[in-house]
């Protein structure tokens, strides 16, 4: 009976390695200390997508991360358990903070000589000093840990001791000590004994090998493309920021001067950009570039529909900041709010300089001159035109075409949007700059 029940152990292993050979093994490089964000987790995705289309026996994920976003740590934990394809981690250095999570949300973790992991309390930079996050933060990581461990069969109290300093193991229970003021990081032969790590590798082929797994199996590696660098830039959130301000301060340019130029051009390009890169290269959806546009189409309507500023402008703008927010998606409404304040501020001061000194620049004299062909002013000084009357020969919105004393000019209205036709008066001029008011 005992010679039966060996025979039938050997044949189950034996069946169990052939079936885990029918399919590749895909290699997810490690990216040197790699930081979790939103890149990365669209990249691990991607890479798990792949493997499984392409019917992968089993997926090892080679990891050195310092940690990031727990958001984008949070998806890739989500990701890695609804896997189709076993994953096993393969820490080569760090896992430290999120990547303490990702790699517990694997099956199996292996860990080279002079590796670590752990650390994974959230955190936040106020006023150049690291502090801890609030509780709320704490304990959503701790839970993700705790679950994490437990569909995997690891350690649980020592998990959440990553997270939360107050937890206390003892060697006789926990095996390892930790008091209640420190948060548990630990190294390779650590980890093991502590049931957080499988075993010690220190190649793909040592884990294959520790898996027993047939050495001529096929191994296919899965590393960062030149694809992969630019949609790493674009999703950067300096270079998003960059692109919203380029949005903004292009839109300001173009309500500032008359017919569609440059300012125009440049806000297409800069919002186009951005959302290009949210939704192509990352995890957004079309619902904001179409909350987005329609938004710009409300604040189309207020200024040649209904001239003014009432609820359509208003609800108008609402919608493109809205759309804005919503290619970050609610788990990155955090980071999402921080590009667009830094965003408004970079805009704002360029507008501040813009308006300062653009307007008296030789460039800028250059290109505010106009070709008089028929009946239309192209004199480089208008100081003759002030406290005169005149007509609005387009709706000024602020900007637009003023006719004084038969002759056109471009202007600009003091405060408010001016209607065709309406009486108005030079009130400022300022080198090629003239500012008008209605009468």
């Amino acid at each position: 009976m005992k010679k039966l029940i060996m025979i039938c152990f050997i044949l189950i292993i034996g069946i169990s390695n052939i079936l885990l050979a029918e399919g590749d093994v895909y290699a997810i490089k490690k990216i040197e200390f790699q930081e979790i964000n939103t890149w990365y987790a669209n990249y691990i995705k991607n890479a798990v997508k792949q493997a499984e289309k392409e019917g992968a026996s089993l997926i090892i994920l080679e990891l050195d991360t310092p940690g990031g976003a727990v958001s984008d740590a949070l998806n890739i934990k989500n990701t890695l358990i609804e896997s189709k394809v076993p994953v096993v981690t393969y820490i080569n250095k760090n896992a430290i903070s999120a990547g303490a999570l990702i790699s517990l949300s694997t099956k199996a973790i292996y860990m080279s000589d002079g590796s670590l992991i752990g650390a994974a309390t959230p955190i936040y930079i106020k006023d150049g000093k690291i502090e801890k996050a609030g509780e709320k933060e704490v304990s959503v990581m701790r839970a993700a840990m705790r679950s994490s461990a437990e569909i995997n069969g690891k350690n649980i109290k020592a998990s959440e001791a990553m997270v939360d300093e107050s937890i206390v193991l003892t060697k006789a229970v926990d095996g390892i000590n930790l008091d209640d003021k420190t948060l548990l990081t630990i190294s390779t032969d650590e980890a093991i004994e502590i049931n957080i790590a499988d075993a010690k590798a220190n190649s793909v082929s040592e884990i294959l090998e520790i898996r027993g797994l047939p050495k001529d199996t096929n191994i296919k590696t899965i590393e960062k493309t030149k694809y992969d660098e630019i949609s790493k830039f674009m999703l950067s959130p300096i270079v998003l920021m960059v692109l919203l301000a380029m949005g903004i301060m292009g839109a300001y340019i173009e309500i500032r001067t008359p017919g569609f130029g440059i300012g125009g051009a440049i806000s297409i390009i800069g919002f186009s950009l951005f959302f290009f890169a949210q939704v192509s290269l990352g995890e957004a959806t079309w619902i904001g570039p179409l909350v987005f546009i329609l938004g710009v189409i409300l604040i189309l309507v207020e200024l040649f529909v209904i001239p003014g500023f009432g609820f359509t402008g208003i609800a108008g703008v609402v919608a493109i900041f809205a759309s804005i927010f919503i290619s970050f998606g609610i788990t990155n409404i955090v980071q999402g709010s921080y590009v667009v304040l830094f965003a408004l501020l970079l805009s704002s001061l360029l507008m501040i300089i813009l308006a300062r000194f653009l307007p008296k620049s030789t460039l800028m004299q250059k290109i505010s001159l106009t070709t008089d062909t028929k009946n239309y002013s192209s004199s480089a000084s208008y100081d003759d035109l002030l406290n005169l009357e005149g007509l609005a020969f387009t709706l000024l919105r602020p900007a637009g075409t003023i006719i004084v004393n038969g002759k056109k000019y471009d202007a600009i209205s003091e405060s408010e949007f001016i209607e065709k036709d309406s009486k108005l008066i030079v009130t400022k001029v300022e080198g090629n700059k003239i500012v008008v008011t209605k009468l």
